[in-house]
């Protein structure tokens, strides 16, 4: 065990080294004793930024996970030109193949992270000399990471093998569990993610970076967990519990995904982006219509971002959300161009772009530095409001909540008496939430959640297939565990 532990400080510390640097000038070889190397503090947060770097969903990682997996499938976004044209038609398309990459790279990147997780844990449970104060917040953010890869695998491809490592495995063994575990049930794989999450909530403290697990976004997991689960009444609870900590709105949408607006009290949990590290944003260089006039340190790539026609109509004129989806623009040239939603026959043209991460202006090529929330405080609000309809049906607490996000851009506020049953208010939050979150990868689970993924392909004639509301389980995986089962239909 001692062995493993000084494995597991070393590579996890040498992950972190690399990530910050990029590169090291001189190799050099030390060994740390865990003990000594974990009762400083800096050796817990080198320890612990090894696992979190598992879990940051930035760079072309999250455009994947986001734009690629989240949105492109659904009705708010699609994407056309450069080389990416082509692996992400079939994903459009819904012709998806167990052997693309883009299931198979999230699949080894939250496993990583999960292992990761598991080394930190491991190291935790043998120390001597620790304070238990410590150890605890050890554990409780380990357990906040690996459940949080469990949840983003589960999103994308149901219960997927949970790995538990014994005490004094060997290395042999320890590979022979990843190659041979099976599926867990959907029970089994909900009493463990939530284990994990209760730990973490109830034991870590309040407040601190965003980008750290901390009580509010361990809470806000948990909401968002049993949201998607449709365990509503816990649903509530745990919303309540992050609504009782000091989150406020910002006040300007749109600057909020800029630069200048990312030490904001709304990002509950978030991944930073910094320019010159490993973790940027790239998303603008995908956004960027033709001839936009860029800065010289801007780049405009040919796979282009695009908002469908319909999803924009969606928004009241005066929504200022709508502000950052652009349909007008000076061009190099300065002729001005506007992007029209519709042909001279009404035919939707599904050009407009999303600006929601408003340029950086100190960006590298495509690296921006805007941070990417995952979770807000307006998600923890439509949350509660949404499980209170499926608890009791329209009432005004629901009506309250969803005010509060639709007074900050200045959409009309809606009224109790206009909504006569569960499904017409069950409806409204759903387009709502499309509206709020566009462009932050919520829309495809928001719609498996609504039972509507399916329908809102078949409207844009797909023809999608019910057992399409999970992706496939990556080929490549299934070739290396004879236990794992493929989903159904693929």
């Amino acid at each position: 065990m001692k062995q493993y532990i000084k494995i597991a400080i070393i590579t996890i510390f040498t992950s972190f080294v690399i990530g910050c640097q990029g590169f090291l000038d001189e190799e050099v070889f030390t060994q740390y004793d865990p003990n000594t190397f974990l009762l400083d503090k800096s050796g817990v947060d080198a320890l612990l930024t090894g696992a979190y770097a598992g879990i940051n969903v930035t760079g072309f990682f999250n455009r994947d996970n986001y734009s690629i997996l989240g949105e492109f499938s659904t009705d708010i976004a699609l994407m056309s030109g450069g080389g990416l044209e082509r692996q992400v038609v079939p994903i459009m398309q819904w012709n998806w193949d167990p052997n693309e990459n883009f299931f198979n790279g999230q699949y080894n990147t939250f496993y990583a992270a999960i292992a990761r997780a598991n080394n930190v844990l491991m190291v935790a449970s043998d120390l001597v000399g620790i304070e238990e104060s410590t150890r605890i917040q050890i554990e409780g953010e380990a357990r906040f990471i690996r459940a949080f890869a469990y949840y983003m695998l589960h999103n994308l491809f149901g219960p997927t093998p949970i790995i538990e490592i014994p005490k004094g495995a060997t290395l042999d063994e320890i590979e022979s569990i990843g190659k041979n575990t099976p599926r867990p049930t959907e029970e089994e794989y909900r009493a463990y993610v939530e284990r994990d999450l209760l730990f973490a909530a109830e034991n870590l403290n309040a407040g601190g970076f965003s980008s750290r697990a901390n009580k509010g976004n361990s809470w806000a997991m948990l909401t968002k967990f049993y949201l998607n689960n449709k365990d509503w009444q816990k649903c509530v609870n745990a919303a309540d519990k992050v609504l009782e900590l000091n989150y406020t709105l910002y006040d300007d949408y749109t600057r909020l995904f800029a630069v200048e607006g990312e030490n904001n009290n709304e990002f509950i949990f978030r991944f930073e982006c910094l320019i010159g590290s490993n973790q940027t944003n790239v998303y603008m260089a995908h956004a960027f219509p033709p001839n936009y006039p860029i800065q010289p340190n801007w780049v405009n790539f040919g796979a282009m971002f695009r908002t469908y026609t319909d999803f924009y109509e969606t928004f009241e004129p005066q929504d200022i959300r709508r502000q950052l989806i652009i349909t007008e623009y000076t061009q190099i040239g300065q002729t001005t161009l506007t992007l029209l939603n519709r042909d001279a026959n009404g035919n939707a043209l599904n050009d407009a772009r999303s600006f929601k991460y408003w340029p950086d202006p100190n960006a590298v090529g495509a690296a921006n530095g805007n941070d990417i929330p995952y979770i807000r405080l307006t998600d923890i609000m439509l949350a509660k409001a949404e499980a209170l309809n499926e608890i009791q049906g329209p009432n005004q607490t629901s009506i309250d909540l969803i005010n509060q996000v639709r007074g900050r851009v200045n959409a009309s506020l809606i009224n109790l008496a206009d909504y006569a049953s569960k499904e017409d208010l069950r409806d409204f939050i759903l387009a709502e939430r499309a509206r709020e979150f566009y462009t932050e990868g919520l829309r495809r689970e928001d719609l498996i959640r609504h039972g509507k993924y399916i329908q809102q392909a078949l409207d844009r004639g797909i023809n999608a297939k019910p057992f399409q509301a999970l992706f496939p389980l990556p080929q490549q995986q299934i070739d290396n565990n004879p236990n794992l089962v493929q989903n159904l239909g693929y």
